[in-house]
């Protein structure tokens, strides 16, 4: 038992280390048009104060992002970004090009906190100055067209 226990004790710390980080993105919101909604969360650094007030009005909201098939990624200006396909869920580094290239095409300026809601359509749908809730999101969400079709072929697809 003492030999099981020691050679687990000396294989997990090695296997935890092997595995690599994941390799940065270079995402693109074109390459999302019609099968994501993007939510951006822009802060001027990782430690802002409303980040970490975005972050605690995302907690347990995973399934609402599935759901909705939306994608959040947190950008920090000269920092770096995380793609995630719900607030709980593993994050995916982005490259700084393209965090760089998402602050232009959003138009937010460095030292700005923003959310901006893109839409399938690739259109912005919202954008917020102030932390915003889960709820708020989702319902700006649930009153577009799409997604009302959608939750309709949903309803259908529960009753066959």
């Amino acid at each position: 038992m003492r030999t099981v226990l020691v050679a687990v004790l000396l294989v997990v710390p090695f296997s935890v280390m092997a595995q690599p980080a994941p390799d940065p993105v270079d995402f693109r919101p074109q390459a999302h048009r019609w099968e994501h909604r993007l939510l951006f969360v822009f802060a001027p650094s990782d430690t802002s104060e409303a980040l970490t007030t975005q972050e605690q009005h995302f907690e347990d909201t995973d399934a609402g992002f599935r759901d909705r098939d939306l994608l959040l990624l947190t950008l920090t200006r000269g920092e770096e970004g995380t793609r995630r396909s719900a607030p709980g869920a593993s994050q995916q580094p982005l490259t700084e090009a393209a965090v760089e290239r998402l602050y232009d095409q959003c138009d937010v300026p460095a030292d700005a906190f923003r959310v901006v809601l893109v839409g399938k359509d690739g259109t912005e749908k919202r954008r917020n100055a102030q932390p915003v809730t889960a709820r708020s999101v989702f319902d700006t969400i649930d009153a577009m067209p799409m997604r009302q079709r959608e939750m309709r072929e949903e309803g259908a697809d529960e009753s066959d």
